[in-house]
């Protein structure tokens, strides 16, 4: 055998027997290179670049790429640092047998070229055959007409096999750094080296918990929509910090009290079981958290996103009730009357008739909610409002809905938790406004969209609407809503026909038109919900199965020791159920934990996209979690059968 073919002959024999390792690795470094080819072709195909929303989906597809990219790399060196570390006494071997750093330098790089030779090319290909198939469902999902023919994307196959040839870079850079700084003795006996029995730390538990509380307190506490999806990422990160040190910490306090009760813990299913866990809880407790966190972002992922898709009606509904919409500013010389003919005479000109017609002209101003009275003078301190007001004969006629109001009396609505009080003042007014009723909802205004202020709603008569409507800071817009007759694509050509003739008078807004946005930006996040939960998922399996096959041989000369003071088969095996199952739940249970206390704050995030649907998130939530549990006890009874047969000696 030539000395050329020597290295590259012996890193594929240590490939295929360490199969139990690589075989893992490779398929996940090939699935996160399918996952990234496929977002690339997204980005750029042509079907999605000519449809409407393609915006949307593009900066969802872009998002996508760089939360792949990001997980990839950190997927990617957490894999190989394990194999790498799995094959510490067969890399000591090699030098105490006569191989210098250099040659086994050199064996390092054939097994990682070899590595990227099978997985760059394997995962482009399966990208490229399933890119069509994962097409059909965004274009399913978005509500795009099917398009037929296939496409490869060439960029997306030079960036994919450039991104995984940096990873693989980067490896290879790391396995030679911790060869450098490794002893062969070390290596050696890496697998014989014990752990202490670690201290129970109470300010890492104090910190933890103190962190955990913070990022609950804020998730059910904070009720602005606006304000939850900034402070959501402060939470997440209180949470995940809280989560890793009580792990870490509560883990090994937990473990040491059980160990103190005499009943439990002198029984042969827990003695071993406890006094393992105890030994490496510091490695053990990382693990557990990571599947903790990765079980979260499943969750939040998948669900949230599922409900915006399956709300989007809904949502769609509450944002464009109408077929058409048609806005107008009011100027000195705007004549209502005028435009209300124009559009009448444009939709029968456009062949359609109209089912329901409804204007109104309002007043939208913004102010300040200070103690007890309503200021416009922006400098002043309060709660920031904005105002729409409608005088009572507008009411109304939009609703159908007789309206008796006194001197200086009210209708009020309010969104969110916010109530004007029974009494209040209006800028420095001496006499106070009553309001009357409290309304659940307000028929003016612009589209709801939430923002950081409080939408009120004011319907007023006589002198006051008058007062309230002339203030210098009040815009007054004229409203048309109508709904017409005909097919959508006939609806959409009427709305275009009514806007072609406004000579930019006005403003017009299509729910035909606006149901493709919203369904492409919808349908985009249901997808990346999906494509991204599935990467978290394969990443919390991929550490579920390393940590039962580390755990395995870590186990196994103690196991074997057992037995041969008198343990039997039987009861190493009800001892590894044992310390399986004690494991097992915790970070399923403290996901669930997590997820609950967010549900708040995430509902409050959802009413960002005009979803207020608390009862169908909820049922997503649970779904996703009930699902999700399947999965991972599937999974986690499949990787125990391996561990069992680690520990029995069978491999």
């Amino acid at each position: 055998m030539g000395k050329r073919s020597f290295f590259p002959r012996l890193a594929l024999v240590n490939m295929v027997r360490n199969s139990r390792y690589y075989g893992p690795y490779l398929l996940s470094c090939g699935a996160l290179a399918a996952m990234y080819y496929i977002l690339r072709f997204l980005t750029w195909n042509e079907v999605i670049q000519t449809v409407r929303g393609a915006a949307y989906l593009q900066v969802m597809m872009s998002i996508g790429c760089f939360v792949v990219a990001l997980f990839s790399t950190v997927l990617l060196l957490y894999a190989n640092s394990f194999v790498m570390k799995r094959r510490q006494k067969e890399l000591g071997l090699y030098n105490i047998l006569g191989l210098e750093k250099r040659h086994i330098a050199a064996l390092c790089f054939w097994e990682t070229l070899l590595c990227a030779a099978v997985v760059i090319p394997g995962g482009i290909a399966a990208g490229i055959l399933l890119s069509k198939l994962i097409l059909l469902l965004l274009l399913k999902l978005v509500q795009i007409p099917v398009q037929f023919g296939f496409s490869v994307s060439v960029r997306g196959v030079g960036e994919t096999a450039a991104l995984l040839g940096v990873l693989f870079l980067l490896a290879l850079l790391w396995n030679l750094l911790r060869l450098g700084r490794s002893r062969p003795i070390e290596l050696l006996h890496s697998d014989s080296a014990g752990e202490r029995e670690p201290k129970t730390k109470r300010l890492l538990a104090v910190l933890g918990l103190a962190a955990l509380l913070g990022g609950y307190a804020i998730a059910l506490t904070t009720r602005n929509p606006v304000n939850a999806l900034m402070l959501f990422f402060v939470a997440v990160i209180l949470v995940m910090l809280g989560t890793y040190c009580l792990f870490t910490a509560g883990s090994i306090a937990l473990l040491k009290r059980l160990r103190a009760n005499k009943s439990f813990y002198y029984q042969t299913r827990h003695f071993t079981a406890i006094s393992g866990l105890l030994y490496r809880m510091k490695q053990n407790a990382v693990g557990l958290a990571n599947i903790c966190i990765l079980a979260c972002m499943v969750l939040v992922t998948v669900s949230g996103t599922l409900c915006l898709y399956l709300g989007a009606e809904k949502s769609l509904d509450g944002r464009y009730p109408d077929d058409i919409l048609v806005t107008q500013t009011l100027k000195d010389d705007t004549d209502p009357a005028a435009t209300l003919d124009l559009v009448q005479r444009t939709v029968a000109d456009a062949g359609r008739q109209m089912a329901d017609l409804r204007y109104e002209t309002s007043a939208s101003f913004h102010a300040r909610y200070s103690g007890n009275t309503l200021l416009t003078d922006m400098s002043q301190s309060g709660l920031l409002t904005e105002i729409t007001v409608l005088t009572a004969e507008e009411y109304s006629r939009l609703t159908g809905e007789t309206v008796a109001l006194g001197e200086n009396q009210v209708l009020a609505y309010a969104d969110g938790d916010f109530q004007l009080p029974e009494t209040f003042f209006y800028e420095y007014e001496e006499a106070p406004i009553q309001v009357k009723a409290r309304l659940d909802s307000f028929p003016a205004g612009d589209s709801a969209i939430v923002t950081n202020e409080v939408m009120l709603g004011l319907v007023a008569d006589g002198t006051l609407a008058e007062h309230l409507m002339n203030t210098d800071l009040a815009r007054r817009t004229f409203r048309i809503h109508l709904n017409t007759d005909g097919a959508d694509s006939e609806k959409l050509a009427c709305a275009k026909a009514v806007l072609a003739v406004s000579d930019g008078r006005y403003g017009v807004a299509s729910r035909q038109e606006m149901a493709e946005e919203f369904y492409a930006m919808y349908g985009g996040f249901l997808f990346l919900g999906i494509f991204l939960g599935l990467l978290f998922l394969m990443a919390t399996v991929l550490i579920i199965y390393y940590k039962q096959v580390s755990e395995g041989y870590e186990d196994q000369r103690r196991y074997q020791i057992m037995q041969q003071v008198g343990m039997s088969r039987r009861e190493v095996g009800a001892s590894i159920r044992g310390q399986i199952l004690l494991v097992f739940f915790l970070p399923l249970l403290t996901a669930g934990l997590h997820i609950l206390a967010a549900f708040p704050m995430l509902c409050r995030i959802l009413e960002l996209f005009g979803l207020h649907e608390v009862g169908m998130f909820a049922l997503c939530t649970a779904g996703t979690l009930a699902v999700f549990a399947a999965v991972y006890a599937l999974v986690y009874g499949l990787t125990a059968r391996t561990y069992e047969r680690i520990v029995g000696g069978e491999a």
